[in-house]
């Protein structure tokens, strides 16, 4: 944004309000004209065309195509959407953005590429619905949890059982092999499956999103921030997203909800036989590049975000 009088670039004071460093000239630039969404653009599910997102927020075609898609919410300065993917040289990789633009510029997204994935991403957000009132408030206990349910009680046993294979007998989870074992992580010969090992010889391994058992909990490798309570919707050893609602501790009586995507490196284990742990990380995870999650403060906005996303389930046969 040029100043008109000074001819300099000004700064962003908030956003969409930028200040002239010289003269301190304040400016809102008029918002970028986008194409009124009528309901001939939208079809019986309310789905928009791919080339709206394409055409009028910035998506671009260099990196995937979107399909179709829905949108959540819309304001003067930002959109939410989710959307329907797929890689632009291979057709048949489709996958699920959650996608966020602020004034009309692409800032950040959320990809899901399993049916599992994005069932327990839309199960987590009626939680989060039913378990804070509108102000984020956690209106649960975590001191009295809910009985477990034969169905919890069989996914704990099979991953206590995967464990102790894993700690007995180096039993690869993936392949049932027998491991090699290093230092701080088992590496299996046969599939290159990685175990890794943290604490007191405990055994970090891939988890598959479907026996997740989607209960809240607040141990998340989060910087500037305090987790209030979230849920994890996908485990694996090198990948980890969840939902979190969030406080600063400048101001610990607001809350909001972000979602996080975190990877760890794991080419250092293999090359090395060593867990990488850098500045600013917490259990050597770093957060996933181009995610920047958006703050969401307005809790209304969650169920038609769960609507949005059980329709594009239904259109893609992921239930």
């Amino acid at each position: 944004m040029i100043c008109p009088s000074c001819n300099v670039e000004m700064e962003p004071l908030v956003a969409g309000i930028f200040q002239c460093p010289n003269c301190r000239k304040i400016v809102k630039p008029k918002e970028k004209t986008s194409k009124n969404v009528s309901d001939e653009d939208e079809d019986k599910g309310g789905f928009l065309d791919g080339n709206y997102f394409h055409d009028q927020l910035t998506l671009n075609k260099e990196y995937e195509i979107c399909e179709k898609g829905i949108i959540i919410e819309k304001t003067e300065t930002r959109v939410l959407a989710a959307l329907i993917c797929h890689s632009p040289l291979l057709k048949s990789e489709r996958y699920v953005r959650l996608s966020w633009w602020k004034t009309y510029q692409h800032a950040g997204m959320l990809k899901i590429y399993d049916n599992h994935v994005l069932n327990n991403l839309i199960k987590a957000l009626e939680k989060f619905d039913e378990s804070f009132d509108e102000l984020w408030n956690w209106k649960g206990k975590f001191d009295k949890k809910d009985p477990k349910n034969e169905e919890d009680l069989e996914k704990e046993k099979k991953l206590d059982i995967i464990k102790y294979r894993i700690l007995e007998n180096r039993t690869c989870p993936n392949c049932q092999q027998k491991m090699e074992k290093h230092k701080s992580h088992y590496i299996c010969q046969h599939c290159s499956e990685i175990v890794i090992l943290e604490g007191y010889n405990q055994p970090i391994f891939n988890i598959d999103s479907k026996d997740l058992d989607l209960r809240f909990h607040s141990n998340f490798p989060i910087n500037f921030y305090m987790p209030t309570s979230g849920i994890t919707i996908k485990w694996l050893v090198g990948e980890w997203k969840a939902i979190v609602v969030i406080y600063s501790n400048n101001n610990p009586n607001k809350r909001w909800l972000r979602f996080y995507w975190w990877t760890r490196d794991l080419s250092k284990l293999i090359k090395y036989g060593q867990r990488e742990m850098t500045e600013g990380t917490q259990m050597g995870w770093k957060a996933q590049k181009g995610v920047s999650s958006p703050n969401i403060f307005d809790k209304k906005i969650i169920r038609p975000m769960i609507n949005a996303l059980k329709k594009i389930s239904n259109e893609l046969n992921w239930n």
